[in-house]
């Protein structure tokens, strides 16, 4: 799959996924299923769209043509010095790159902070904990901690942090790891609260305390950002057994996502395996096909070797998802495909006596003669 196509698809699913725990997972109380939940649909997002289903698609199977042509006539030979520049990739690059400063500078002030251990701190980070023994209420302070320790949230950051710096341009990454910090915040207080004399006095800890804050990638007691939600969802009843009813629905969710991504990025890579009477063929046969793309496309870069193409024939004869399935370079790749589109329709497969969809393949040679070789 394309890299652009790969990107698209999982920053769909990222969307959607996280809609959907907007709406109905968000205010439940459920704060370990929600954790669970936002993982599964990061984790998901990114390998969905590397699921191909397309074996499922009554797309009969044809006999793979593959044939080498060589391309072209030297009265139409161009030459070109290197290969197009892809700006797009560059700056994606650039983004990784500077994203992955922004965290090694993350993690260093994390190892500065725990080595300091400056009064007020409470924090932690992986198993290590820094909390300032002279800080009121260091029961309840220690007991959040732990529950950040022993629960693995640093996991569930690095994650989130490692996964923002792929998908660097999409801000609902941000909305992910803001989500998920909550729901670790939620799940320590519901502990950290039983050391207190009720939530009420534990929420009063939370207004009036001022600590000093850790790393963006540490878990810190006081988070000042998160403080009003959190005192509103210690003071929020808790969720009725019936509403895991909404869980369940994660599921139709998956296999729709799971069918939505792979039929539209799976490009026919593979076939049904039910056989034709006649296969698809060009106006001429596959002589004349060899002829029309020697005429037809044209030599845009000084690398010689083969490019393998796929593409259907639909019912109406057009070419469809025509796809690179071996490079040779970009400029090649493109020429090859455009020589693909361009084609004239064809005479489609049967079987039984009615027209069906049929898939091909067929390796083009750039070379500077223009022999064919079968």
């Amino acid at each position: 799959m394309e890299p652009q196509l790969y990107f698209f698809w999982s920053s769909i699913l990222l969307t959607i996924f996280y809609f959907f725990y907007l709406v109905l997972l968000k205010r439940e109380t459920f704060f370990l299923l929600n954790r669970i939940y936002l993982l599964s649909a990061l984790c998901l997002s990114l390998l969905l769209p590397l699921m191909d289903l397309s074996t499922l698609i009554a797309v009969p199977k044809v006999e793979l043509m593959v044939s080498k042509l060589s391309i072209i006539d030297s009265r139409k030979l161009v030459i070109v010095a290197g290969q197009e520049f892809n700006w797009l990739s560059f700056i994606y690059w650039i983004g990784v790159a500077f994203t992955t400063g922004l965290l090694l500078i993350k993690l260093f002030g994390v190892k500065r902070q725990i080595q300091l251990q400056e009064r007020g701190s409470a924090f932690s980070f992986w198993r290590t904990k820094v909390i300032d023994q002279e800080l009121d209420n260091f029961a309840a302070i220690d007991a959040h901690e732990t529950v950040h320790v022993k629960q693995f949230h640093t996991l569930d950051i690095l994650l989130i942090e490692l996964i923002g710096v792929f998908f660097w341009f999409n801000p609902i990454i941000y909305y992910y790891r803001n989500s998920l910090k909550l729901i670790h915040e939620y799940l320590a207080d519901e502990h950290a609260a039983n050391f207190a004399v009720s939530k009420k006095q534990y929420a009063v800890v939370l207004f009036l305390q001022n600590f000093k804050a850790g790393s963006a990638l540490t878990n810190t007691f006081s988070n000042h950002s998160f403080l009003e939600a959190r005192i509103n969802m210690l003071q929020r009843k808790k969720s009725k057994v019936y509403s895991l009813w909404k869980y369940a629905l994660c599921m139709p969710l998956i296999v729709l996502m799971t069918m939505m991504c792979s039929f539209h990025t799976s490009g026919f890579d593979s076939y049904g395996t039910n056989k034709i009477d006649q296969p698809a063929s060009f106006p001429g046969g596959f002589e004349a096909f060899s002829k029309y793309l020697i005429k037809t496309a044209r030599k845009v870069s000084d690398k010689e070797g083969r490019v393998m193409v796929s593409f259907v024939v639909e019912t109406s004869g057009e070419i469809t998802n025509e796809k690179v399935e071996n490079s040779l370079n970009e400029a090649s790749d493109k020429e090859a495909l455009r020589a693909i589109k361009l084609s004239p329709k064809w005479e489609p497969a049967l079987q039984s006596g009615k027209k069906v969809r049929s898939a091909y393949q067929i390796g083009v040679n750039f070379q500077s003669d223009n022999q064919v070789n079968r």
